[in-house]
């Protein structure tokens, strides 16, 4: 793969994390400004908890560069596309579960008493939901690849 996906994988798996989210719903959601966001997320946490929680988001992007390394240095189109399909997918899974995590927190309600072992599950659930993206973007690649060459009748 390019340094681009690299590159991509590694700020996805720094930026997108429960903290950031929360940081996220706090200005958005929650009105508070830059500053008061920040007193605000780290109040009952520090940023040490970024730390414990990193192992668990590291998972399912370990699992897809040790895939991309398995594979070898020459990818075809439709393997990048794939490739890339699996990254956006665990990337938008992991924002959509921490943002669902920490919602209930600026619109009035309650968090579930269980809502942290949403931080075990969000990765773990992040597998699957990358492996299949990754599989259904490479084919849909391979499948409009075959479309076309049908169409310009090569």
């Amino acid at each position: 793969m390019n340094k681009w996906f690299w590159g991509v994988l590694i700020f996805c798996f720094i930026v997108i994390n429960e903290i950031t989210v929360d940081w996220l719903l706090a200005i958005t959601i929650g009105g508070y400004g830059f500053e008061a966001s920040f007193e605000h997320i780290f109040r009952y946490s520090s940023p040490f908890a970024y730390f414990e929680s990193a192992p668990f988001r590291l998972i399912p992007y370990l699992l897809l560069t040790s895939l991309a390394a398995f594979l070898g240095d020459y990818y075809s189109v439709h393997e990048k596309m794939a490739f890339w399909g699996a990254l956006i997918a665990i990337a938008l899974f992991h924002f959509w579960g921490y943002w669902g995590l920490n919602y209930p927190s600026y619109n009035g309600e309650r968090l579930s008493s269980t809502a942290a072992l949403a931080l075990l599950f969000i990765p773990l659930h992040a597998i699957w939901v990358g492996l299949l993206a990754g599989i259904v973007t490479g084919l849909l690649s391979l499948l409009s690849a075959s479309i076309f060459k049908k169409i310009r009748g090569v």
